[in-house]
């Protein structure tokens, strides 16, 4: 998927070190100056949003769909790979539920390529890290049990190891996931885990 043209990044950075380094003296914006970098800023922001409005039409479609347009699983994993780009912004993070993508990407969690659910589970990762209020909307639409399920019996152990790693940014500090996960014997499911002769999991 291509990525959107933004504003010039680069002119806009060589004006703000021209005016932090001390290569000019500090002088307040012009109106010009003012409204051309609120601008830049918000055509920005606009993009984002934008782009991840589309992402989420294309995970709200059925897989025959996809097939059909000749979308390829790589296809689908680059994409993954763009939102996780724009939800480690956490303001980002927060909005995908709000723009109706938190849902579908937990669906890819079931999605038939082990690869596929394996890059959702790493977004969901970048999703809740640090971030509480996407923590609790990941719990609030059973984002725990999801995880839950690819941990303890998907076949591809890749798929494990990201549904544990995203288990863990769930959990942390965040007690009523400890409770859901202890609940739902997560502890023992991870002490298994931990006795397994495959390394990833030592």
């Amino acid at each position: 998927m291509a990525g959107f043209d933004g504003p010039k990044w680069d002119g806009l950075l060589k004006w703000s070190l021209s005016h932090a380094d001390g290569t000019s003296s500090p002088s307040r914006l012009s109106e010009e100056d003012r409204r051309w970098f609120m601008e830049a800023m918000q055509a920005q922001t606009v993009d984002v949003v934008k782009r991840m409005k589309e992402i989420t039409i294309i995970m709200q479609m059925p897989q025959e769909i996809l097939e059909a347009q000749g979308v390829t699983v790589a296809d689908l994993e680059g994409v993954l790979e763009e939102l996780q780009e724009h939800v480690e912004s956490i303001d980002m993070a927060n909005d995908l539920h709000t723009l109706g993508g938190l849902v579908p990407l937990l669906g890819h969690l079931k999605h038939p390529h082990a690869s596929i659910r394996a890059k959702a589970a790493e977004v969901v990762t970048t999703i809740v890290q640090n971030n509480p209020k996407s923590q609790q909307l990941v719990m609030d639409v059973n984002g725990m049990e999801l995880l839950l399920s690819n941990f303890v019996s998907d076949s591809d152990i890749t798929v494990r190891t990201k549904a544990l790693g995203a288990i863990s940014s769930l959990i942390r500090h965040n007690k009523p996931a400890v409770v859901a996960f202890r609940l739902a014997n997560g502890y023992a499911a991870l002490r298994d885990a931990l006795t397994t002769e495959d390394f990833r999991f030592q």
